[in-house]
């Protein structure tokens, strides 16, 4: 047992040494993996040695830094690359995000989080946003996660709720679980989500679910924008939009 346990801690260190590594694309020193990791340096570095053989990672040279190298990368696009949703959603998303000028953004549930998949930037002058493929954010402060919960069943929502640790990100975030059902009731009847400065300041959005052929969704688009130019009216007009793109979609997956 003392063997499984100590190949199951070493495997945790691994993970959590690509997790910080993910975080810094641009590389990061053997110091700041192993305070943001909170392992010894010692350790740090063997882990880090054992990535880099693999070729997981790799040591800068000059800067000494590590990063991760692609090779982490074609093993999750492997996975993304057969989903179905990724696949027929990207050419229309992209569309929508010529058309809106805005940023759009698609996502897959995880458990009590959902996880940006893929992501279409509205081009040059385009804002800079905190999102990007691989993020990993709560279901209940987001348009997104709303949508998707949208369609799912009121025990659902409140799993969700209950295993997720509920702060406010801004002063606009709901934080309380009789506000987040009748935020989901009016999402139902409208058809899309909205996301009002919940999860970032500066950036409003409107999201819609993909829901499966049983109607639940386990999938969202959004399309955002800075907020002091997301007005009400614009907000309804990309929504409309974003209904349009919904269809095409559902029509190409056969989710009639």
């Amino acid at each position: 047992m003392e063997n499984v346990n100590g190949g199951v801690q070493s495997v945790a260190r691994i993970f959590s040494l690509i997790e910080v590594l993910s975080a810094h694309p641009q590389g990061a020193s053997l110091q700041t993996i192993s305070a943001e990791s909170g392992l010894a340096k010692s350790t740090t570095h063997r882990l880090l040695s054992s990535l880099v053989a693999l070729g997981y990672a790799v040591q800068d040279s000059f800067s000494t830094h590590y990063r991760l190298t692609l090779k982490m990368f074609e093993l999750s696009s492997g996975i993304v690359n057969d989903m179905d949703i990724l696949s027929v959603a990207k050419p229309h998303l992209d569309k929508l995000s010529r058309h809106t000028g805005e940023a759009v953004h698609l996502v897959i549930q995880d458990g009590i989080d959902i996880v940006y998949i893929y992501k279409a930037e509205a081009g040059i002058g385009s804002m800079r946003m905190s999102s990007h493929v691989g993020l990993r954010i709560p279901m209940y402060c987001t348009g997104v996660g709303k949508a998707i919960l949208a369609t799912q069943s009121y025990g659902e929502a409140e799993r969700v709720w209950r295993k997720s640790t509920i702060r406010p990100l801004t002063q606009h975030t709901i934080t309380d679980f009789g506000a987040l059902v009748e935020e989901l009731k009016r999402v139902r009847m409208a058809g899309y989500a909205v996301d009002d400065e919940e999860n970032e300041l500066g950036i409003r959005c409107v999201a819609l679910a993909v829901p499966g052929m049983n109607g639940r969704a386990e999938a969202a688009f959004s399309i955002s924008g800075l907020a002091a130019q997301m007005t009400a009216q614009r907000m309804k007009d990309l929504a409309q939009m974003g209904l349009s793109a919904r269809q095409d979609i559902l029509r190409d997956l056969g989710w009639h």
